[in-house]
């Protein structure tokens, strides 16, 4: 599933693994300290591309918004 995340300091771009129809909802209350990110690219609050990695571990309590991406 593609997300956008935003936390203070960065919005992050990537995908997220699901099972077949799992809500991000439940996927977001299921998992503990961190959320796997693939494919992610991170970007500053004015949309600057900061840098593009495979695979990033987010911090769950650093999430402020999560969302489907497009």
């Amino acid at each position: 599933m593609q997300v956008r995340i935003w936390t203070s300091s960065f919005i992050i771009l990537g995908e997220i693994d699901t099972f077949k129809d799992e809500r991000l909802t439940d996927y977001i209350r299921d998992r503990k300290d961190f959320i796997a990110v693939t494919q992610a690219r991170v970007l500053n609050h004015d949309g600057k591309e900061l840098f593009r990695t495979p695979f990033l571990n987010v911090a769950s309590r650093h999430i402020e918004v999560i969302m489907p991406g497009e």
